[in-house]
């Protein structure tokens, strides 16, 4: 009942995380998180995800954030303070019909946002049919949005996705970060995979990026 009270009428709020750009530390994007306000003690957005997902509110979810989200940037627009802001996408929502119809009029109505907003494809939830994700994304690109799959590696499914998506992006998981500082078998698998990414012409991102 908490989910669906904070969900329907827009009852979260967001943060924008800078991603930089290591070559000249600039701000190349943010990242839209959301945040909560007054959730149980267990209901991290972690965990709001996560149940929205398991109990089909999750396109619901995303598509409030969404209009939310444009809602934001049209007011960051006309400050003239606006960068590329990327939001997660949900694989249970992309895999919704009635979400993507409602997506698709959702950002016909911004043309002049379509290039400073990104789409991220997150792993959490399955995606059952990457043919048809794949015409979405190709979709989305061709309308001047960048995609980015998020939390590779996360997943069973994440060389699976990668070879059937293209995307502009591909974001490792936190934990390949962490493990790569501790080791150099991790340090060289993940220089692997960056590798990889760059001949598909996925450019890459990291999160737990805490030291030079």
């Amino acid at each position: 009942a908490w989910v669906k009270a904070t969900i329907t009428p827009g009852q979260f709020d967001i943060a924008f995380q800078p991603i930089v750009g290591l070559e000249d530390r600039k701000v190349h994007h943010f990242e839209a998180l959301v945040r909560l306000n007054d959730s149980p003690t267990s209901m991290n957005p972690y965990n709001f995800i996560c149940f929205a997902e398991d109990n089909g509110m999750i396109a619901t979810f995303d598509m409030a954030l969404c209009r939310k989200l444009i809602s934001r940037m049209k007011t960051f627009s006309k400050d003239g303070k606006i960068l590329p802001i990327a939001m997660n996408i949900s694989g249970r929502s992309i895999d919704s019909d009635a979400f993507i119809e409602e997506l698709r009029d959702v950002i016909q109505e911004t043309p002049d946002l379509h290039e400073s907003l990104l789409f991220e494809i997150t792993e959490t939830a399955r995606i059952s049919d990457l043919a048809r994700a794949n015409n979405i994304i190709t979709g989305l690109r061709d309308d001047g949005f960048h995609v980015c799959l998020d939390d590779f590696g996360a997943g069973q499914s994440a060389f699976e996705y990668l070879k059937a998506l293209e995307v502009d992006f591909v974001k490792f998981d936190g934990q390949y970060v962490v493990d790569a500082a501790k080791s150099d078998r991790d340090k060289a698998f993940l220089s692997a995979m960056a590798g990889f990414c760059h001949e598909l012409d996925s450019a890459t991102l990291a999160v737990f990026i805490a030291t030079e």
